[in-house]
């Protein structure tokens, strides 16, 4: 596919939109408010509420009425702990770290062909990669945009969940018709802060920019055109704008169900929150307790408040109430409480597919086997979204082909490697067994957890073989 055609086609569609706005308006103002206000979206913002520990405990407040006006008001007098936990940020972190912490291995028939993939996405591709796990876990789909920046070079850019609205082809949520991109502007009109919605509205053969403001939209010709006046597509190359042919959106999935952890764990989380902020405020309201005082005499409440703060009370009696001091406290069972929270952590985790940490069962030193028992939750969770991730990557080539004008390119696998904790003497042993036992050397290299490079560990072993004389056995011949 030759640039040259990809470019027509996106001029063709550019003009194509301009010319004819008010069915594509229409459409992209429906999109965005019906997007804006979907439970997805707001589920993805959660999620990234919740790892960054902003959980809905904080916002907890207590009232009382007051007695003048008879209105709710904020009761400051109680004690109001809001305890907000990190057990989503740790699971979340968890798992993108044993899915994507350790880099992941391109495969191909061709070695040629693999180094100029690899040269083309760069060092930094892992680290979007990471980045991309982040966006998948917390807001269900993480999205990366392939561009060509001014120098004519190949980048990758993620492109924020809540920012872009995938119309698809399919139920299956396979292949995009089309994608929406929007964004705010802050600037200032008669020395008034207003905001604008720029929105691009991307096809296969070319992108068209328009402009919201207020409730209005319209199309943004500054964006639409260059400064020689033809109209913009998906980059500009060598003869001009071109397009891919494809909508340059590339979904990386967290599930085939597109949700985010946060789905699965909200309302565990939320319980665990208040019950620990209740204990706390057990705790405090035992501080302040109420007292009541019996035969006090002559003394003032503030003289009786020092006594007490002195732990010393001597009170004169009183014949019809007798003598003493009582307190008035809220009672809880903390045994209870305490219970309800291990049960209710325990939960956290497993509803989330996290590690099961329980040394009392596994031990301090826990077997393989152990091992494989502790993470097989998480495990499962980080083999969906290594599913995903794979299709994301396929989809990626077709990008990457495009750009080195490869029309017959062999396929490239990728592998993740994740970084499950193994028990290293085990393994070692094992490695000796299977070595011993005539497997190759590749083989038993790609299970050993002290490798991280297979191809290099196998060069390291030829160089540091002994030097073996090949002298014929019947001796050495002139020739």
């Amino acid at each position: 596919m030759k640039f040259y055609k990809r470019m027509k086609r996106g001029v063709k569609a550019a003009m194509s939109a301009i010319r004819e706005p008010d069915d594509i308006q229409t459409m992209l103002l429906s999109k965005i408010d019906l997007f804006i206000s979907s439970e997805q979206r707001k589920l993805a913002l959660t999620g990234e509420r919740y790892y960054k520990v902003d959980n809905e405990i904080l916002e907890n407040k207590k009232y009382k009425y007051d007695p003048k006006t008879g209105n709710k008001v904020e009761d400051i007098s109680q004690a109001n702990n809001r305890y907000a936990h990190a057990q989503y940020k740790n699971m979340v972190d968890e798992k993108v770290s044993y899915t994507l912490s350790k880099e992941y291995t391109l495969s191909c028939v061709d070695e040629t062909y693999l180094k100029k993939v690899q040269k083309l996405l760069g060092n930094n591709f892992p680290y979007k990669m990471l980045k991309l796990g982040y966006e998948a876990s917390n807001k269900g789909c993480g999205w990366l945009h392939p561009y060509i920046d001014e120098k004519g070079a190949f980048k990758v850019m993620t492109v924020p969940f809540e920012r872009f609205i995938p119309v698809w082809t399919d139920n299956d949520h396979e292949e995009l018709k089309a994608g929406i991109y929007f964004y705010d502007e802050v600037y200032t009109k008669n020395g008034k802060d207003r905001v604008r919605t720029h929105i691009e509205y991307w096809t296969s053969e070319g992108v068209t920019c328009y402009i919201r403001e207020d409730k209005e939209i319209f199309v943004d010709y500054s964006n639409n055109f260059d400064e020689a006046g033809n109209a913009v597509s998906h980059f500009l190359g060598k003869d001009g704008w071109c397009s891919w042919g494809s909508v340059p959106f590339i979904p990386f999935k967290n599930n085939f169900i597109e949700m985010p952890d946060i789905k699965f764990v909200k309302s565990l989380i939320d319980g665990y929150d208040k019950s620990r902020s209740e204990a706390a405020n057990y705790i405090d309201d035992v501080r302040n307790l109420i007292y009541i005082i019996k035969g006090y005499g002559n003394l003032s409440e503030d003289e009786i408040r020092e006594k007490i703060r002195s732990r010393v009370l001597k009170l004169d009696a009183d014949p019809d109430e007798g003598e003493g001091a009582s307190t008035l406290s809220p009672t809880m069972d903390l045994t209870a409480v305490i219970a309800h929270c291990e049960q209710l952590k325990r939960d956290i985790i497993e509803a989330g597919q996290g590690v099961m940490k329980d040394l009392d069962k596994y031990g301090n030193s826990p077997s393989g086997v152990a091992l494989s028992f502790m993470y097989s939750l998480l495990d499962l969770k980080a083999s969906a979204m290594c599913t995903q991730f794979t299709f994301g990557f396929k989809k990626l080539m077709y990008f990457v082909n495009a750009f080195l004008d490869e029309t017959k390119a062999p396929e490239i696998n990728i592998q993740f490697n994740v970084n499950m904790k193994v028990n290293e003497s085990e393994n070692l042993d094992n490695c000796q067994k299977a070595k011993n036992l005539g497997l190759s050397d590749d083989t038993w290299l790609n299970k050993c957890t002290w490798v991280d490079d297979v191809q290099k560990e196998l060069n390291s072993m030829k160089e540091n073989q002994p030097y073996k004389d090949k002298v014929p056995i019947g001796g050495v011949t002139d020739e």
